[in-house]
């Protein structure tokens, strides 16, 4: 797994802990989460303290020679991206037949690696699917309309990865766990909720 430096702490992290922002044709910083827009690339850890440091030191400035607008705005907009990433991500999930709906389905479809909980589900019913389905990791990052959204329906409180069988599958649900982290990470340090 390739590695980046943070422009604004020095520390050399994994690239799906780090944002990579570039400089955009109008001369501003943009973000860039799908790493692949052209251009020499500043990284960032995923937090917001540090992101508004970069900000306010001109790291963007000597880094990528580009230009910031507004912070706040930026935060919001960074947020949002991420989240929608996240459901990008757990959609392609669904259409593999890797991610499964429901707590009937969950139980019913054997050994899950992750689950998706929505923050208002019954507690008793989450460590029940946890215990049962063998989990390595959850997370209470969506809401049940987002789940409800990426499966199909109006609401649903739980959603699980299942078991991948070949490289591919396995590369899809790394890549979900590490976005799903990444967001978690953001969300927390810019102190909001999930």
């Amino acid at each position: 797994m390739s590695e980046r430096t943070c422009i604004a702490t020095g520390k050399t992290l994994a690239r799906h802990n780090l944002l990579r922002f570039v400089a955009g044709p109008d001369g501003t910083a943009t973000l860039d989460l799908a790493e692949r827009l052209p251009g020499r690339g500043a990284w960032i850890v995923a937090d917001r303290s540090v992101l508004q440091e970069a900000f306010k030191k001109g790291h963007f400035k000597r880094t990528i020679d580009a230009c910031c607008g507004d912070i706040e705005v930026e935060i919001e907009r960074v947020k949002c991206l991420l989240r929608r990433r996240v459901i990008a991500r757990a959609g392609m999930a669904r259409r593999a037949g890797l991610l499964v709906g429901g707590s009937g389905k969950l139980l019913t479809s054997g050994e899950c690696i992750g689950l998706i909980i929505a923050p208002d589900a019954s507690q008793r019913e989450a460590q029940r699917l946890r215990n049962r389905l063998g989990v390595t990791w959850s997370t209470t990052c969506l809401l049940a309309s987002e789940i409800g959204q990426i499966c199909g329906r109006e609401t649903l409180a739980f959603a699980g990865l299942l078991v991948p069988n070949h490289t591919s599958e396995e590369n899809l649900c790394t890549n979900l766990r590490q976005e799903i982290s990444r967001m978690e990470g953001f969300y927390i340090s810019a102190g909001c909720n999930l």
